[in-house]
């Protein structure tokens, strides 16, 4: 593999347009615009070809908002991932401001109470937005706030709004003060709100660790998955079990090339590591014979622009070393029993927030079931055959609907494999107990499997994808 474009030339001649660009030296770009800060990074990686990184870091959070890296062996590809990283750079506007969403039943009330906020926050030189909805609404429109301010009226739910947005704080305005209108006093109270939370958070770190995996040589394993507008790849390299190196890559938009530049900067690079023996991929979609079965959409599109596209074979002749897929679900159902061998027949449920319906795993008896065309665990075959309050493609970000699609899917595992526990994976449901009592409509409590609620996706997937690679390897 020959480095064959000069991606550095080829940036220094391109018009600045929506940013400013600086030349800290030969191997390192930055990119400005007054909301985010995009790095270009050139790594030397003799005898093999150099390594570009790619990072733009929201100047407002600190979060990073893109990161990928890649061989500029590709004239098209190069420019393809320079373009993208422009582009999500330039629409990076309103994070630099402090936003901030109020919620009642309707959103009418806190509506007025919103206009007033902004009134006094444009008075005071504040850089401060506040908006309203109602409450149903706060799962889908709260993402990425500073803030959700819970009206009195509704305060009982503010614990369950902040058991679904997890890192986003959820308040309760003071009844004095949402009653009397008092805006100023409410900015303030604010500020101390969120300067408090900030500390706790420093202070305080909570970590779910999924078991090792004892094996033979290195092992690169890529976990990928798409939830609420992004895509995220994680991988790691596991030399005999032990974690060697891992890192995250963050686009809006999968496509093959974006696997295959991680594989090829990982296995291809000796200052990164060491070579390794094997790949495992974690996908989604059903997998038959190397082909993967998944709708093209605005998130994933894994065609690589070919009717029938095999990415099994494609990556089997592009690499030295053996690679093996896996779906996602199951590689996340492999790697929960790993961390948990007790349990010899688990289910592990996928509901990623904004899809209609998520992806499942089964281990029964100890083993992953994948099913004779790799259907095992569509819930898109069955989901749509269900009966909801709403139409299924509203549910998406409404826990008290997504719990419907969840607790007849389960309703269905209960009748089909009755598994001893069920591992689930949904932001919009923490409350086992509540799934238990929507369960509850279909299968007795007593009969129901044990639920719990999974917290870090990637180290599930991670882990069974290693024990994937070691039981089709080395077992």
């Amino acid at each position: 593999m020959a480095q064959t474009f000069d991606l550095r030339t080829w940036i220094r001649e391109q018009p600045h347009k929506g940013y400013e660009a600086n030349l800290a030296d030969d191997d390192h770009f930055v990119l400005q615009t007054d909301y985010a800060t995009a790095e270009i990074s050139f790594y030397d990686m003799a005898p093999d070809p150099e390594i570009v990184e790619l990072r733009i870091e929201d100047r407002a959070t600190g979060e990073a908002r893109f990161f990928l890296h890649f061989h500029p062996v590709d004239r098209d590809h190069s420019i393809q991932l320079f373009g993208e990283m422009v582009q999500a750079l330039v629409s990076i506007r309103s994070h630099q401001r402090t936003e901030v969403l109020l919620c009642c039943t309707a959103g009418m009330t806190t509506s007025f109470f919103a206009e007033r906020l902004n009134q006094v926050a444009e008075a005071m030189g504040l850089d401060w937005v506040f908006s309203a909805v109602s409450v149903t609404e706060a799962y889908e429109h709260g993402r990425n706030k500073a803030a959700i301010l819970i009206a009195p009226q509704i305060g009982y739910q503010a614990q369950r709004v902040q058991q679904v947005m997890g890192d986003v704080p959820v308040f309760q305005i003071p009844t004095a003060m949402f009653a009397a209108y008092d805006a100023a006093g409410c900015l303030e109270w604010i500020r101390e709100e969120l300067a408090s939370r900030e500390q706790e958070a420093a202070e305080q770190a909570d970590v779910q660790t999924c078991a090792q995996v004892e094996g033979d040589g290195r092992i690169l394993v890529v976990a990928v998955h798409a939830a609420s507008g992004k895509v995220t790849i994680h991988y790691r390299v596991y030399d005999r079990g032990t974690l060697a190196t891992e890192g995250r890559v963050i686009k809006r938009r999968l496509t093959v090339a974006d696997i295959t530049d991680v594989i090829d900067t990982r296995i291809c690079s000796c200052k990164a590591g060491g070579k390794v023996d094997a790949v495992g991929v974690a996908l989604p979609g059903a997998l038959r014979g190397g082909y993967v079965h998944i709708k093209v959409t605005r998130e994933v599109d894994l065609t690589n622009g070919e009717d029938g596209f095999v990415l099994g074979d494609y990556l089997s002749k592009r690499y030295t070393v053996p690679v093996v897929l896996c779906n996602n679900a199951n590689a996340a159902a492999l790697g929960w029993h790993v961390a948990n061998p007790k349990y010899k027949d688990v289910t592990f449920y996928s509901q990623a927030t904004g899809w209609a319906m998520g992806g499942q795993g089964h281990v029964v008896g100890g083993k992953l079931v994948e099913g004779a065309h790799g259907n095992a665990g569509e819930i898109r075959l069955i989901a749509n055959r269900f009966s909801y309050s709403n139409p299924l493609h509203y549910n998406a970000f409404n826990p008290a609907d997504v719990i419907e699609v969840v607790a007849q899917v389960l309703a269905m595992d209960c009748a089909t494999f009755d598994p001893e526990v069920i591992a689930l994976r949904c932001d919009l449901l923490p409350d086992m107990d509540e799934v238990a009592t929507e369960l509850a409509k279909y299968v007795a409590r007593e009969q129901q499997p044990k639920l719990v609620h999974v917290f870090d996706y990637d180290e599930c997937i991670l882990v069974g994808m290693l024990a994937r690679c070691r039981q089709e390897l080395w077992a």
